[in-house]
C-alpha cells in the first residue's frame, strides 16, 4: 500500500461499483487518479494520464492535416474545442495551477530557510554533513525512484491487462487476492529476511522478482498470471519495508543528523509522486503505440517496467553499502521478536494501528472518489488532468512537511494530517457540489504528501534496529488483511457508507495520536522525541544502528560512498 499506494485495486473496484450503471465501461484509478474508457479500449488513469482532449472531434474531416497545414475549419474547430474545454475544466485547471505554484513556493521557502539556518550564529549543519547528505540522497533516490517508477508503470494497468486477456471480474478478483495474500504471508517473511541477510540484498531481489512478475504478465495463462501476482505481492512487501530500512541504517551509520533524515524522507515522497506522473505519460504513449498490433496492448507498460526494475537492482547492488539488522538470528525468529515487542508496547501497537487504519481509509477513498466526482460533475471529467492535480498536491505536501518539521514533531504533523483528512472525507457527506468535492480530495492528497515522510520518520525512531524490516512487515499483515476485506465487500457498499467508514477510521487515527505524544515505552523509544529536530536520530544516539559482519569488504560504517 503506498504511497504508492493502492493503485492496483482501483480499476477492479470501480468496475464492481459501476457494473449496473455503466455497462461496457469501467474506471481505472489509483491513489487519487482514474481514467474511463469504452471497452475494449481501456485507458487506466493512474499510470496513464490522458492529454487534455488533444484530439479534434471525429466529425472534422481535416483533423489529420493539422500538423501539415493551417486550414480554416481545423483551426476553427480547435479554437472551439479549447474554449469548450476551458469552460468544462476551468476548476481542474485552476487547481492544477494552484498546486504547481504551491510546489514551487514550498520548495523556494524551504531552500531559503535552509540557507538562513546555515547563516545563523549557530549553523545547523556542517559542510561535512551536507556532503554526506548529498551522497546518501543521490545514491538512494536513484534506485528508489526507479523502483517506484516500475511500480507505477504497471500497477494501474492490471485490471485492463487481465480484462484484455479475457478474464471475468470474479477471476480478476481472485488474482488480486493471490497478490495481497502473498504480500501478507510470503512477503512478510521475505521482508524479515532483510534484517538477517541484508537490506541491500533484498532491494536487489525486489527488482528481479518484480521484473519476473511483469514478464509473466505477457502470458494469458491462469497459472502464469497467478505466479505473476504472487511474485508481485512479495516484491510489493519488500518495496515498503527494506528500502526504508536501508536508508535509515545508512543514514545513522554515516552519522547523518536527524533533521537531514527528515528532509530526505520529504524529497523521497516528492520523487515518488513525480515518478507517478512520468510513468503515467510513458504508459499512456506506450499503450497507444501498441494499440494497432494484434498483441495485448496493455503489456507495453509492464515490459517498460522491467527495464526500470532491473536498473533499480543494478544501482542498489553497485552503489549501496550492505546494511543489516540482527545477523545472529533467523527471519522467523526476527518476526517473533518483532511481534512480542509490538504486543507489549502501546507505542508500537498504536503506530501499527495508525499505519493500517489510515492506509485502509486511503483504499476506501481510492475505491469511491471516481464515481463520486462523475456523479456530481456537469461535464465529462478529465481523469488525466485530475491525476496531475492530485500528484502535484502530494508533491506540495511533501515539500510542506520539510517546513513543518522545523517546528512540529512527527506526531504533531500526523495529528494535523488526520484532522484535516477527517474534514476532507466529511465533505462528500455534507455536499453534492462538484467543486467542493474536488477541492476536498486535493486537500486529502496534500495531507497524504505530509503523512508519508512523517510516519516514516516516526518509524525510524520507534522501531528496533535489529528487527526494523520485520516490524514493518508485521504492521503490513493487518493492512493487507484489511485490503482483502475491502476488496471483497466494497462493491456492496453505498457511497455515503464508504466515506462514513473512512471518517471513522481517520477519527480513530486522530485519537490514537494522543498516545504518540506520550513518553515512548518501545525498547528503541525515548521519553523525549525532540532529538528528531536536534542533531542525530534517536537510534544513532543510543546505540550502533548497523550490525556489520566482521571482515566485511564493504566500506566501514560512517564512510559515505
Amino acid at each position: 500500500v503506498t504511497e504508492n499506494e493502492p493503485h492496483q485495486l482501483g480499476a477492479f473496484a470501480v468496475q464492481m461499483n459501476a457494473r449496473h450503471k455503466h455497462a461496457g465501461r469501467f474506471a481505472d484509478f489509483a491513489d487519487g487518479t482514474a481514467a474511463t474508457a469504452t471497452l475494449p479500449t481501456v485507458m487506466p488513469h493512474h499510470q496513464a494520464p490522458q492529454p487534455l482532449h488533444t484530439a479534434l472531434p471525429a466529425s472534422s474531416t481535416h483533423a489529420q492535416h493539422l500538423p501539415l497545414a493551417w486550414e480554416g475549419p481545423p483551426l476553427s474547430s480547435l479554437l472551439v474545442q479549447l474554449h469548450s474545454q476551458w469552460h468544462d475544466q476551468h476548476t481542474e485547471l485552476v487547481l492544477l495551477l494552484a498546486a504547481l505554484v504551491a510546489c514551487v513556493v514550498a520548495a523556494l521557502v524551504g531552500s531559503n530557510l535552509h540557507s538562513l539556518l546555515a547563516r545563523g550564529s549557530q549553523p545547523r549543519f556542517s559542510s561535512r554533513d551536507e556532503l554526506t547528505y548529498s551522497r546518501i540522497r543521490n545514491r538512494y533516490l536513484g534506485a528508489y525512484t526507479l523502483a517506484t517508477f516500475g511500480d507505477w508503470m504497471q500497477g494501474g494497468y492490471l485490471y485492463a491487462l487481465y480484462a484484455a486477456h479475457g478474464y471475468s471480474m470474479q477471476q480478476i478478483a481472485w488474482l488480486f487476492v493471490v497478490g495481497y495474500g502473498a504480500a501478507a504471508t510470503i512477503g512478510t517473511i521475505s521482508s524479515a529476511v532483510g534484517d538477517v541477510r541484508g537490506h541491500r540484498r533484498n532491494c536487489v531481489v525486489y527488482g528481479v522478482l518484480y521484473s519476473l512478475s511483469c514478464l509473466l504478465a505477457n502470458s494469458a495463462g491462469v497459472a502464469e498470471l497467478s505466479l505473476s501476482r504472487l511474485l508481485g505481492g512479495i516484491a510489493y512487501s519488500i518495496l515498503f519495508t527494506n528500502f526504508e530500512s536501508w536508508i535509515i541504517a545508512e543514514a545513522d551509520a554515516c552519522g547523518l543528523p536527524g533533521k537531514m533524515l527528515t528532509r530526505l524522507f520529504a524529497v523521497a515522497t516528492f520523487c515518488n509522486a513525480l515518478s507517478a506522473v512520468v510513468a503515467g505519460i510513458v504508459g499512456h504513449f506506450s499503450v497507444q503505440m501498441l494499440a494497432e498490433t494484434n498483441a495485448n496492448k496493455f503489456t507495453a507498460p509492464f515490459n517498460i517496467a522491467i527495464v526500470a526494475l532491473l536498473c533499480c537492482s543494478v544501482l542498489s547492488g553497485v552503489q549501496w553499502t550492505e546494511r543489516y539488522g540482527d545477523r545472529q538470528g533467523t527471519a522467523s525468529g526476527s518476526l517473533l521478536k518483532s511481534w512480542r515487542s509490538i504486543r507489549t508496547s502501546r507505542t508500537l501497537m498504536t503506530l501499527g494501528l495508525v499505519n493500517a487504519l489510515y492506509e485502509t481509509a486511503l483504499y476506501l477513498f481510492v475505491f469511491v472518489w471516481t464515481p463520486s466526482l462523475e456523479r456530481r460533475a456537469s461535464h465529462a471529467i478529465s481523469h488525466g488532468l485530475i491525476f496531475s492535480v492530485f500528484m502535484l498536491c502530494k508533491m506540495a505536501g511533501s515539500q510542506s512537511f520539510s517546513l513543518l518539521s522545523h517546528s512540529l514533531s512527527p506526531a504533531a504533523c500526523l495529528s494535523l494530517v488526520f484532522a484535516g483528512s477527517v474534514a476532507a472525507m466529511a465533505v462528500p457527506l455534507l455536499s453534492d457540489d462538484y467543486e467542493a468535492l474536488l477541492c476536498a480530495f486535493c486537500a486529502f492528497e496534500f495531507l497524504l504528501g505530509v503523512y508519508w515522510p512523517a510516519i516514516a520518520l516516526l518509524r525510524s525512531v520507534e522501531l528496533s534496529d535489529s528487527q526494523r524490516s520485520s516490524s514493518m512487515a508485521v504492521f503490513r499483515v493487518l493492512l493487507n488483511a484489511l485490503v482483502i476485506a475491502v476488496l471483497l465487500v466494497v462493491s456492496h457498499l453505498a457511497e455515503p457508507f464508504i466515506f462514513g467508514l473512512a471518517v471513522v477510521l481517520l477519527l480513530a487515527c486522530l485519537a490514537s495520536t494522543t498516545i504518540l505524544f506520550q513518553p515512548s515505552d518501545a525498547s528503541s523509544g525515548n521519553a523525549s522525541r525532540t532529538h528528531l529536530t536536534e542533531g542525530l536520530t534517536l537510534a544513532a544516539q543510543q546505540r550502533p544502528l548497523v550490525s556489520e559482519p566482521e571482515g566485511d569488504s564493504d566500506a566501514p560504517e560512517g564512510t559515505p560512498q
